[in-house]
C-alpha cells in the first residue's frame, strides 16, 4: 500500500488542487482499507465504493481505491452526505464511513496537519453495513440490454423500468435532464 503522502499526492494531482476534501477523502479510504484488510487496493478487483457526494472527497477515494465509474467499482449516490461504504464483494463484508464533526483548519493553519492530528476514531464514524447489490450492479460486461420502443436507444444493466406493462428507458418514463434541441 502507498504511504498516506504518496496517496495524497496522488489525489491532490488527480483533482488538481489540494483541499480539505482531498484529505478527509484519503483519511477515509485509507481507513476503510485497513478496517477490511486490503493491503493493495490497485490489485484487488473484489472492491466496489459507494461514495455520496459529487464532491472533492469523491476523486480522492477513487485515487486511492483505484475504483472508477467506467469501471463500474465506484458508485455515486446522489445523497450530498460526506461518506461512502467500502465494499469487499468476495466476503460480502462492507463498511460505511462518515465524517463526524464538520472541522476545519484556522486560516493559515496547514491542511494536511490539522487534519491529521484528528484520530480516524475522531473524525469517523463507522458502521458496518449489508449492501443490497444485483449483479447487474458489478463490474464486468453488461449481463443484459434492451431497446427502448420510445426513444429506441439502448438499456443495459437492468436499468430499464416498467410501465403500463411496457419496458421503457428511464428517461422516456420519468423525463430526461435534458431536451433534445436538434436531432442530427
Amino acid at each position: 500500500m502507498n504511504s498516506f503522502e504518496q496517496d495524497l499526492q496522488n489525489a491532490v494531482e488527480y483533482h488538481g488542487h489540494l483541499c480539505s476534501g482531498q484529505v478527509i477523502g484519503v483519511r477515509m479510504a485509507r481507513y476503510a482499507l485497513n478496517l477490511l484488510g486490503i493491503d493493495n487496493p490497485k490489485t484487488f478487483r473484489d472492491l466496489v465504493v459507494y461514495v455520496e457526494c459529487d464532491r472533492c472527497l469523491t476523486d480522492a477515494i477513487g485515487t486511492v481505491t483505484g475504483c472508477k465509474l467506467g469501471r463500474r467499482n465506484l458508485k455515486w449516490m446522489d445523497y450530498g452526505k460526506s461518506a461512502a461504504t467500502f465494499l469487499n464483494t468476495q466476503t460480502d463484508e462492507s463498511v460505511r464511513i462518515y465524517r463526524k464533526e464538520r472541522v476545519y483548519p484556522a486560516e493559515g493553519q496547514d491542511l494536511v496537519e490539522f487534519f491529521n492530528s484528528i484520530p480516524d476514531e475522531k473524525m469517523f464514524s463507522v458502521n458496518q453495513v449489508k449492501v443490497h447489490y444485483n449483479p447487474t450492479d458489478l463490474p464486468g460486461k453488461p449481463l443484459d440490454s434492451m431497446i427502448c420502443p420510445i426513444c429506441g436507444e439502448e438499456v443495459i444493466d437492468g436499468r430499464q423500468v416498467t410501465r403500463d406493462g411496457q419496458e421503457i428507458c428511464k428517461a422516456c418514463s420519468d423525463g430526461a435532464y435534458y431536451s433534445i434541441r436538434k436531432e442530427k
